[in-house]
């Protein structure tokens, strides 16, 4: 019959999570401010920027986005949905962030690979170019 949980195969193991159909009365269980577990808009572009192109670092993050980006980051950190990675061989050596396996769990990947591939997103033309010549300003010389 139906249960309140189930197994699933997250984040490259498995884990016991909540029956998405029972989701709503286990919520109900916690009084839980709705905004704690929402990302700002700013949070969500700079954890796609890190799913996408990890290991990657502040200032690449930044120049994605065009904006700075510490704020954000600094939220993904707390979060534990981004970690250091390492540090950059060029760039003065900063940081390099990548995603955790909590980040692949809450958004139900068992990996990496599973995130969608960038081609299905739908951007115009102009902002396939724009996102084009910002990726392009990522690549480090030979």
């Amino acid at each position: 019959g139906e249960r309140g949980f189930e197994l699933a195969k997250l984040a490259g193991g498995w884990a016991f999570r909540t029956n998405p159909r029972c989701r709503a009365a286990v919520s109900a269980l916690f009084e839980l401010p709705e905004d704690t577990s929402r990302l700002s808009p700013a949070a969500m572009e700079c954890l796609s920027i890190v799913a996408y192109l990890q290991p990657v670092t502040r200032p690449q993050i930044a120049e994605v986005r065009g904006v700075n980006s510490d704020s954000p980051v600094r939220t993904l950190v707390e979060r534990e949905l981004i970690t250091e990675v390492g540090r950059s061989q060029s760039a003065g050596g900063a940081l390099l962030y990548g995603t955790t396996p909590r980040f692949e769990a809450i958004f139900g990947l068992s990996g990496l690979d599973e995130l969608p591939p960038l081609e299905g997103f739908a951007l115009s033309d102009d902002q396939k170019e724009d996102l084009r010549r910002r990726l392009g300003l990522l690549s480090v010389p030979e």
